[in-house]
C-alpha cells in the first residue's frame, strides 16, 4: 500500500475515533462473543472483529438476531463493513454504554431495529465530506518534502471514500447528512471547546433522518456527558 494512502487510512482513523482518555479504556483488541442470539463487540472497529462476527453470522446453528456494541469508532471502511453486516444480516442492535463516531455513523444507522440504555450515547463525529480542515491541517504538519505526494494520493483516496460513503446511505436509506449536521456553523461554539468532540440527536431527530424504530431500556432517554473531557452537543434536526 502507498505510504500516503496507509498515512491517510491513519488520519481517518484518528478522525472517526473519539479520544475516550476520560472514560473507561477498552482493551487495545476488540473482542468479539457470541452470547445465545446475541454477538458482543467491544472495541475499535477492524478486519479481523468483522471477519469474526462474520464467521458466527454464517456458521453458528442458531441464528444472530442481536449485535450488542459498545465502540469508539475506526476506520470509515471498517464502519461501512460493519454496517452492511447489520444490514444484509437485519441485525438488531443494542447500545448499553457508548457508540461513537464510525459506530454511530454506519453501525447504529444501519439497523432496522435498535435498544439503546437510558444512559447511552450514540456520538457523531463527521464523515467523509466536511473534514477539509482537519486533512490541511494534517498534511502542513508532515515534512514538506512529503505534503505534495501525500496529498495527492489522499485526493484519491477521498474520491473513493465519499463515492463509497454515499452508496452505503442510499442501500441503507438513511440521510447521510447525519454524519455532518453539526459540523454547521450555527453549532460553531461548541466545535471551538475542546471539551466538545461530537453531536447526538434526540430520538425524534434520528428518526427524521431515518433511524427510528429505538426502544429505550427504562426511559427516558436522557443524554449524560461520557466524562468532563468527552462531551457531545445536541444537534436539531428540522426544528425537532
Amino acid at each position: 500500500m502507498p505510504q500516503g494512502i496507509s498515512m491517510f487510512k491513519l488520519l481517518w482513523s484518528f478522525i472517526l475515533i473519539i479520544p475516550l482518555s476520560c472514560v473507561s479504556a477498552q482493551s487495545s483488541e476488540t473482542s468479539v462473543d457470541l452470547h445465545e442470539n446475541t454477538v458482543v463487540y467491544r472495541g475499535e472497529l477492524s478486519p479481523s472483529a468483522n471477519q469474526k462476527l462474520l464467521s458466527l453470522l454464517k456458521n453458528v446453528e442458531n441464528k444472530v438476531e442481536w449485535l450488542s456494541i459498545t465502540s469508539k469508532g475506526g476506520e470509515i471502511n471498517h464502519g461501512m463493513e460493519l454496517g452492511d453486516l447489520v444490514y444484509d444480516y437485519d441485525l438488531k442492535v443494542e447500545v448499553n454504554d457508548y457508540c461513537l463516531s464510525s459506530c454511530a455513523n454506519y453501525v447504529f444507522s444501519a439497523a432496522n431495529h435498535h435498544r439503546v440504555s437510558n444512559h447511552a450515547v450514540i456520538g457523531f463525529h463527521g464523515g467523509t465530506t466536511g473534514m477539509e480542515k482537519e486533512i490541511t491541517s494534517f498534511i502542513k504538519g508532515l515534512p514538506e518534502e512529503e505534503q505534495e505526494s501525500t496529498k495527492q494520493n489522499l485526493e484519491k483516496y477521498m474520491k473513493s471514500a465519499i463515492v463509497s460513503e454515499r452508496k452505503f446511505f442510499e442501500k441503507i436509506g438513511v440521510d447521510q447528512q447525519i454524519t455532518t449536521l453539526g459540523q454547521s456553523t450555527k453549532y460553531a461554539e461548541f466545535v471551538e471547546k475542546e471539551d466538545f468532540v461530537g453531536w447526538y440527536y434526540s430520538l425524534e431527530g434520528l428518526a427524521a433522518l431515518g433511524v427510528s424504530n429505538i426502544d429505550v431500556v427504562n426511559p427516558p432517554w436522557v443524554y449524560q456527558h461520557l466524562s468532563e473531557k468527552t462531551k457531545f452537543f445536541e444537534v436539531k434536526v428540522g426544528g425537532i
